[in-house]
């Protein structure tokens, strides 16, 4: 058995970290072994607020830090953690204090945590939702001792009940709603050469619908002349680029949606901003917004079609895709390779093409017009779900990899 301590730190994204390290801890403490959770919650009950470590600004929980100094684990987990950054007086790293290795589980494309990712902590792992995200970090992150694919899942919030319920909602999407001409705009403030350069690969990706922005980024780095784009630095100019993961992502979701909204398809969109959004003026369009983590997981479990579309993982997996089926939904999604080699399309879970769109509002028109075929699919994916995708069934493969490591 295994001794892990897990930092609970960012009370953000509607909880969703602080959500995902209590429910590995309790899956890891289910298995046997201990488990000690670091909590964003002070000890007068204060929520800590979201920060960077160029210093903590409250200083109750920097001494709590330092209490952990000289301690031992089997490891350390944290999710998008900026602890690495953190350094001690005599510039030392604060975690290589703490007898153990560390694992950071980062929930989006790597080229958000360059700063983070690029700190020499002596033994740093790394835990992602994408094979593409794992090469990612191997090829441009070479003292990163390992990096896995490790993907989040749900809670199935009625497992004594296995039968399917009865649904009240039609096609659920969960998700913010990000106006993407927003993003044009932070684009056209940027340097003429880096908005240039975003620009060109938004539309590289538009294009070609396949490609990373890594990929897009290699494509297009042999035809720029400025003589500082350099393969060295080939991570920073992804991280200066990230406006175009941002673009792609809330271009992709307003396209998708909008679309099935001139369907006149009955969908419930959950999450911040909708009231703001193009789809706010369909009547057949129901917004829920506000809705804390834990509560999304009772809204899958009351529709029918969980609607999900990646946000730009090619060879990965998301949290919504294993939630949908752990609450007898029938999860609608567009596919990854990662995914379908988990799944067989129409037995546990459907796959759609974000190229064919009109197919798509067919697809669900005939689901919502075929209950018992929109029943059986969801069941024999809850089935699926609740054997190998469980929060039990994650610290089963966490424990795996923490004692492969050991072992070298």
């Amino acid at each position: 058995m295994k001794d892990f301590l897990i930092f609970a730190l960012k009370p953000v994204c509607y909880n969703s970290y602080l959500y995902f390290a209590n429910a590995l801890a309790d899956a890891l403490k289910a298995c046997g072994h201990t488990v000690e959770i670091f909590s964003a919650q002070l000890p007068d009950g204060r929520q800590t607020k979201p920060h960077t470590l160029s210093a903590f600004p409250d200083s109750s929980l920097f001494d709590s830090l330092e209490e952990l100094i000289g301690r031992s684990f089997d490891a350390i987990i944290d999710f998008n953690s900026e602890l690495p950054r953190l350094k001690m007086e005599d510039g030392s790293y604060f975690l290589d204090q703490i007898n153990a290795p560390f694992y950071n589980i980062i929930l989006d494309h790597p080229l958000y945590h360059h700063d983070t990712l690029k700190q020499r902590i002596t033994r740093f792992h790394i835990l992602c939702l994408d094979e593409n995200h794992k090469d990612y970090i191997e090829g441009c992150y070479p003292h990163i001792s390992t990096a896995h694919v490790f993907p989040m899942t749900g809670e199935d919030i009625a497992p004594s009940d296995p039968s399917y319920p009865k649904k009240h909602l039609d096609i659920l999407f969960s998700g913010t709603y990000t106006d993407f001409r927003q993003i044009e705009d932070s684009i056209e403030t940027c340097p003429s050469f880096l908005g240039t350069l975003t620009r060109q690969l938004i539309s590289v990706m538009q294009s070609d619908p396949s490609l990373t922005q890594e990929a897009a980024l290699g494509q297009l780095l042999p035809s720029l002349e400025e003589a500082e784009i350099i393969e060295e630095t080939f991570p920073l100019h992804m991280q200066a680029c990230f406006l175009c993961d941002s673009y792609l992502r809330a271009w992709k979701r307003e396209q998708l949606l909008l679309h099935l909204a001139k369907d006149n398809l009955p969908l419930t969109l959950c999450g911040n901003g909708w009231n703001k959004s193009p789809l706010a003026g369909f009547p057949q369009i129901r917004i829920i917004e506000d809705t804390p983590f834990m509560d999304t997981f009772s809204l899958f479990r009351q529709s029918k079609i969980t609607l999900n579309l990646m946000p730009e993982f090619k060879r990965g997996a998301h949290d919504r895709i294993y939630s949908a089926m752990l609450n007898h939904s029938l999860c609608l999604t567009d596919a990854s390779s990662y995914l379908t080699r988990q799944f067989q399309d129409r037995r546990e879970l459907l796959f759609y093409d974000t190229q064919n769109l009109e197919n798509l509002s067919n697809c669900i028109q005939n689901l919502l017009s075929s209950p018992e075929l929109t029943e059986e699919i969801s069941q024999t994916g809850y089935f699926c779900a609740k054997e190998n995708h469980s929060w039990l069934a994650r610290a089963v493969s966490l424990a795996d990899i923490v004692t492969a490591q050991i072992a070298r």
